[in-house]
């Protein structure tokens, strides 16, 4: 039975004006004209270090430009993400975004450690096993988000397992400002205040100066108890063009504090179920983390000829942190200091040869890290700590990337090899010294074909690494070997008329998996698995413009990750969801009122310190969510209303060794957030 698109639309329409009575007002439409027009479809990656041919990379790269990351009923970068098909997006907090989890591919708890953030094509991750700070980076600065599943290695190096995430800021910003404030349930209160300029030379060409500044700062008492957050969020921006010569410069400072409620307890011997009795309780009414963050990220190129560029980048970042762990009759304070510098210079040329036009680049990598840890039973005896931990790394890497296109045909070959000297010193419990070298080689390829009608495929392979990061280290036995990756990527993506959809598949081996083991030894400890681990899927994101007025995503993803041998063999990976389902809808139903309905379903996932199989899984959940925003002149009212079922879930979960019982960490139910603006 055929179904004709209008009459999908009609009834679209229908489900959304229905859904509008869960919510006192509706939210505003946007400034453009067409804010639905290019959804999720394959980009040029400007922002990274190629050049512009992304449409050529064999993966399934996609975008979020700056009119769909408007469209979504999203407050920060972890509800962006979370919508497409192939991540999955962790929330141990529950609120704001706030310390989220990126899973690319299905890896669990090493997620963070195996998909790579980088800020305008520049590494933004942390050597450590904390996320990357992506709530000080301002939606309203990011002209696009990269997204590169299963690719990446040779070009970024260390960590490119997953995939990669690259987040561009504009380069071209207009003469403008605004303020917003915002309110919700939780007793959430915040504002930011922006500007943004461009100056066009007078001397002729393409000289110009761009810059944007912002400030932004929230304060929420969280769903549960101690579970406040504070944050204050200060981002810059600067780009100017002279003649051949580029300059630019990326400045964002980030100050947290996040109190931790702990989870929920269910005990299944007494029959004692915190999660469903008393999810807003805390286990840990006093226990806190805080965190301050400053990051520099200077650079320039220089146009050599027509078709080549010289870059040279660099990036200094310091992130202090301090905490509190109580437990009666015992508690711990610590305190933890993290410099990271780098230099990265690299080549760039378009040229043609043998009947070929290659896309080249050519660079060298220095990444400088030191980690400092002071912890003691209280924040008065931290000047004698009971325990230290210093580590000093460095990593250098020389890599070569090439995107050769001939007629329909595309072709990618790249390598990278990476050296890294790390140092360590402990005192306390573990006590010890270490100094270890090792070395790691990184490639990729892979081939793109486009046939007529907006058909593509294409097929890619790469051998990812990655280094075991601070966090992991135990100075007094050698570094944990390098963790390395098959991987192959296999796909289509199609644009034609209304429709564009980019199904990828992907199947990965990896030796010497990086994981904490909670089996190994008295307290569990940091390994690599002496067996392979599998991970395979597929993911589809696509959209459907149904008439002028409608625009449907439908995103979703089927995977696995298992143990591929040994004592776990054929066993689940912790915390990976086998399927993951995402469904958006855009109304543009009166031209100052546009409506936004999502629904994302998450499957069943194994406990953290599941890896016997051996317990109940963590229950699969689905949530729908509606903004709708009206704007009058220059002014725009946004409501948001979020878990409309009012759904009891948890993102995350872990379990107790000996079987008995669970901790839980409940999402917030049904929620509420206004946003007042104006931009001048």
């Amino acid at each position: 039975m055929h179904t004709h698109p209008l009459k999908v639309a009609a009834a679209v329409k229908l489900a959304l004006a229905t859904a509008c009575l869960y919510v006192p007002v509706t939210q505003a439409a946007q400034s453009d004209n067409d804010t639905t027009d290019n959804l999720l479809t394959p980009v040029e990656v400007t922002g990274s270090r190629t050049a512009s041919v992304a449409r050529e990379l064999p993966t399934g790269t996609l975008i979020l430009d700056r009119n769909t990351i408007e469209a979504m009923p999203a407050n920060n970068l972890a509800d962006v993400l979370d919508t497409l098909g192939g991540v999955q997006v962790r929330r141990n907090f529950g609120i704001n975004g706030a310390r989220a989890t990126i899973d690319m591919q299905g890896f669990g708890a090493s997620a963070t450690s195996n998909t790579l953030v980088l800020l305008n094509g520049r590494r933004y991750s942390n050597v450590d096993l904390s996320g990357p700070d992506i709530a000080s980076i301002p939606l309203a600065a990011i002209e696009r988000i990269e997204v590169l599943p299963g690719a990446g290695a040779a070009l970024y190096g260390n960590g490119v397992v997953g995939g990669a995430v690259n987040i561009v800021t504009r380069e071209r910003y207009q003469n403008q400002a605004g303020v917003e404030v915002t309110g919700g349930s939780f007793s959430t209160t915040g504002g930011s205040l922006w500007a943004t300029g461009h100056h066009q030379g007078e001397s002729g060409g393409d000289n110009h100066t761009s810059a944007a500044a912002s400030v932004q700062a929230l304060h929420s008492d969280g769903y549960r108890e101690n579970n406040d957050l504070q944050q204050r969020n200060a981002f810059a921006d600067l780009r100017t063009r002279r003649d051949d010569l580029t300059f630019y410069l990326t400045a964002t400072g980030e100050r947290q504090n996040l109190d931790l409620p702990g989870g929920r307890t269910v005990n299944l011997a007494t029959g004692e179920n915190q999660f469903e009795n008393d999810p807003e309780g805390a286990a840990t009414p006093y226990d806190w983390a805080d965190q301050d963050t400053i990051t520099v990220m200077p650079g320039m190129n220089a146009r050599i000829g027509d078709h080549s560029r010289l870059h040279l980048d660099f990036s200094g970042r310091r992130k202090e942190q301090s905490y509190f762990f109580y437990f009666p009759g015992f508690s711990t304070y610590g305190e933890t200091d993290v410099d990271s510098y780098s230099v990265n210079p690299r080549f760039t040329s378009q040229f043609r040869a043998a009947g070929l036009t290659h896309n080249t680049t050519v660079g060298w990598d220095l990444y400088d890290y030191r980690l400092e840890n002071r912890s003691a039973g209280e924040k008065s005896r931290i000047g004698d700590p009971t325990s230290t931990k210093d580590v000093d790394q460095r990593q250098t890497a020389w890599y070569f990337h090439d995107v050769m296109t001939l007629d329909r045909w595309s072709f990618t070959l790249g390598a990278r090899r990476l050296d890294v000297d790390t140092e360590t010193e402990t005192t306390g419990f573990g006590a010890g010294e270490g100094e270890d070298s090792q070395d790691a080689e990184m490639y990729e390829g892979g081939v793109r074909y486009h046939f007529d009608g907006g058909l593509d495929v294409f097929a890619g392979a790469q051998r990812s690494v990655r280094i075991v990061n601070a966090d992991e280290i135990t100075p007094d036995d050698e570094l944990l070997e390098p963790q390395t990756g098959e991987q192959y990527t296999l796909g289509a993506s199609w644009q034609k008329g209304i429709q564009t959809s980019t199904l990828t598949a992907w199947q990965g081996r990896f030796d010497n998996e990086i994981v904490f083991n909670p089996y190994a030894g008295g307290f569990g400890s940091n390994v690599n698995l002496e067996d392979r681990t599998l991970r395979r899927g597929v993911s589809l994101n696509s959209r459907w413009r149904l008439d002028r007025d409608l625009t449907l995503v439908l995103n979703g993803t089927l995977q696995r990750a298992e143990f591929d041998e040994g004592e776990w063999e054929g066993n689940d990976v912790p915390l990976v969801s086998r399927q993951l389902f995402y469904a958006q809808a855009n109304w543009q139903a009166l031209p100052w009122l546009e409506l936004s309905l999502a629904h994302r379903y998450v499957g069943k996932r194994r406990f953290d310190n599941d890896q016997p199989n051996n317990f109940q899984q963590i229950d699969s959940y689905r949530m729908t969510d509606l903004e709708a925003t009206a704007r009058y002149q220059n002014a725009y009212l946004r409501i948001g209303a979020y878990n409309l079922e009012d759904e009891l879930a948890a993102d995350y979960g872990i379990k107790a060794t000996n079987n008995l019982s669970y901790n839980a960490y409940p999402l917030p139910e049904r929620h509420y957030r206004v946003s007042l603006g104006m931009e001048f």
